[in-house]
């Protein structure tokens, strides 16, 4: 008898660091990134030990809503 067992990889979800997150912001401050996360537009970051990252879909949500001063 023959089992075909369906078996996915999970979708892991690419997770951005601050660094990552200021360039893609046009180049803006690490000051700037957390006055986004307290005023409730940026969503806080997940802890990796002592790492800090972004979820991928946080960042296009608020990279989406995100109008750099010219």
């Amino acid at each position: 008898m023959d089992i075909t067992i369906n078996s996915q990889e999970p979708i892991i979800e690419k997770r951005y660091t601050c660094k990552e997150l200021m360039a893609l912001g046009g180049g803006v401050s690490r000051t700037f990134i957390y006055d986004q996360i307290k005023s409730g537009n940026l969503p806080k970051p997940e802890k990796w030990g002592r790492s800090t990252r972004w979820k991928e879909s946080d960042v296009k949500t608020w990279l989406a809503s995100f109008q750099p001063k010219a």
